[in-house]
């Protein structure tokens, strides 16, 4: 793998050169925008990853389930979100356990991806988490939609960034309903332009 697809700590980029997109939504399973995400991914056809808080995944059990179900990859987004400063190692590798421990439970499969709230993971965490069994993975393209920005602009800021192998950053809970509205869209200008889209398991 080349040094433009990681940063010292994760992966930036999935491993091809093949014309595909990773979507990935971070933050949830919600009980308002996540299964309005599902919809419209299934209406597509579309898989994707979701990196989801453990403390989501016990409040929306059946939310998680439905990821799987519908066939997209569950990954870890630790429990509660905290940034990596505030966080000792023991405490990150609890969150991610613990986070792992929900999804498992409500979906019967464990995850092996994790991704860092915020992006912001020290090289001794990093270490740490890879020595726990997880991957851990970034962006290439941030959509922003955490904002509040509406559909249109989040279309603007993702299409002209798009190259093979890159991993979208999308949120499925928070103030995302502009996420909801750009999504379609999205996918028809990513398919028009000839990417397929795939789960970050299915490259790396």
């Amino acid at each position: 793998m080349s040094d433009a697809k990681h940063r010292a700590n994760g992966m930036t980029m999935l491993p091809t050169a093949e014309r595909v997109l990773a979507l990935t939504f971070d933050d949830g399973p919600d009980a308002e925008f996540t299964p309005r995400v599902l919809n419209i991914l299934r209406r597509y056809g579309t898989c994707a990853t979701f990196f989801c808080l453990g403390a989501e995944v016990a409040a929306n059990p059946l939310v998680a389930m439905r990821i799987v179900a519908e066939g997209h990859q569950i990954a870890n987004h630790t429990w509660s979100h905290p940034h990596a400063a505030d966080v000792t190692v023991s405490e990150l590798l609890r969150e991610v356990s613990n986070t792992s421990d929900a999804i498992a439970e409500a979906t019967g499969e464990r995850p092996r991806w994790f991704r860092p709230p915020f992006g912001e993971l020290t090289d001794v965490q990093a270490a740490a988490i890879s020595e726990a069994g997880y991957k851990v993975a970034f962006w290439t393209v941030d959509s922003l939609d955490w904002s509040g920005i509406a559909g249109p602009q989040i279309v603007a800021n993702v299409v002209p960034a798009l190259e093979n192998g890159a991993i979208v950053l999308h949120h499925s809970a928070g103030n995302v309903a502009g996420i909801v509205d750009a999504l379609p869209d999205l996918i028809e200008v990513c398919q028009r332009l000839g990417f397929r889209f795939v789960r970050l398991d299915e490259v790396s």
